[in-house]
């Protein structure tokens, strides 16, 4: 009969892989369910790929998965690390070996396994994570059996990298080896060599296998490599991305079309308010009039400048952005400020008029000859005949 303390270690022993409770993949049924455990792979990245153990592959179901279909990923346990960034992805090896290519097919940026910013309950059994959909893409070709890879980069923690696999088949019955070729009408072979085009799986907190590449510090949220996005990507929450470190390739932009990782798609900071600078617009001279709104009687009018003479004006202050762009004031035509926009505007000699703009701006052109604008009317006055043109 064993003793007492042989069982108290044997018991301890059961509960090892439940020590540190993080989450395994539950659906689909992931290959070796028996003896998987909620660990990241090994730091030296020695039981890459899925976790490398006794029993690894023994297939307890086949998960059925027909082209365009959702599909569901949930998982068991309780210690999700404030979420991070998952992949989904597929080799056509079954089983898979350290050489295995794995395409990406899905990237999930932030709150995978869970949103919830720290863990979910302390149930290592629980189901407190969330639930996420993919589909396998027509890029896929079916009749076929693959190796589904889940991976994950934990926000908050030792950097590390957490990798289940499944045993999944894609029936035949749910894709057509012909398409409608838009261009020539005609049907046409399915082109399956875009499965090659998809990028390849990230890789990194696993040593040499993941080439000497590292996630960014606890509490970062690791912006993959644009080589390993991909396309189809679901973003959640604002978090800025930071770039892993090491030896990972790529560049780092938006992924998916996204947000880059300096500038998350929601919710950006916006630039702070500038205070409005507006002013009377640039005068071609050096004489300059105050601007208190003027009557029609007393326009401001300044002196075009002579051919010879340099014009001393400084540069118009920007204007907010949401107001329209001040007209360009040209040198030699008169110009002034007034009170009313779009009401008619003459100078008080009456050689010329024009008309007030949203700036509060007038560029006066002269008045036809033979008439003179009438600035207590606002008119055009034929000097002749008393005819009276309104401006």
């Amino acid at each position: 009969m064993p003793s007492t303390k042989s069982s108290l270690a044997a018991f301890l022993l059961a509960l090892a892989p439940l020590a540190s409770a993080h989450v395994l993949l539950e659906t689909p049924v992931p290959y070796g369910a028996a003896t998987l455990n909620t660990n990241p792979l090994l730091e030296d990245g020695s039981d890459y790929p899925c976790k490398q153990r006794e029993g690894v592959y023994a297939v307890t179901k086949v998960n059925v998965m027909p082209i365009g279909q959702p599909q569901t990923i949930s998982f068991q346990g309780q210690a999700t690390h404030g979420g991070g960034a998952c992949q989904v992805s597929l080799t056509t090896d079954t089983p898979p070996t350290k050489d295995s290519v794995f395409k990406v097919i899905k990237t999930i940026v932030g709150g995978c396994p869970s949103t919830n910013p720290g863990n979910v309950g302390t149930d290592p059994f629980g189901h407190g994570a969330d639930k996420f959909q993919f589909s396998i893409p027509d890029t896929i070709p079916a009749g076929k059996n693959y190796t589904m890879a889940w991976t994950w980069f934990n926000k908050i923690g030792n950097r590390e990298m957490y990798m289940n696999c499944a045993p999944i088949t894609v029936p035949a019955s749910s894709q057509r080896r012909f398409v409608q070729d838009a261009a020539s009408d005609t049907l046409k072979e399915r082109d399956f060599s875009a499965m090659s085009a998809l990028p390849d799986m990230f890789r990194a907190n696993i040593g040499s296998m993941g080439n000497g590449c590292s996630t960014p510090t606890s509490g970062s949220l690791v912006a993959i490599p644009n080589d390993n996005v991909g396309t189809n990507v679901q973003i959640i929450g604002t978090e800025a991305l930071i770039p892993p470190v090491g030896s990972c390739g790529g560049t780092y932009g938006a992924p998916g079309g996204a947000p880059s990782p300096d500038a998350p798609k929601s919710n950006p900071q916006p630039a702070a308010p500038v205070e409005s600078t507006t002013a009377a617009p640039v005068q071609p001279t050096t004489t300059t009039v105050s601007p208190p709104p003027v009557s029609i009687s007393t326009v401001p009018i300044v002196t075009p400048v002579p051919p010879s003479q340099p014009s001393t004006a400084a540069p118009v202050p920007a204007k907010p952005s949401t107001a329209p762009a001040a007209p360009p004031v040209i040198p030699g035509l008169l110009t002034g400020t007034c009170s009313t926009p779009g009401k008619s505007v003459c100078s008080p000699d009456g050689t010329a008029w024009g008309t007030c703009d949203e700036h509060n701006t007038v560029i006066f052109q002269k008045a036809p000859i033979g008439t003179k604008c009438d600035p207590t009317l606002g008119t055009l006055v034929h000097t002749k005949r008393s005819r009276v043109f309104i401006a």
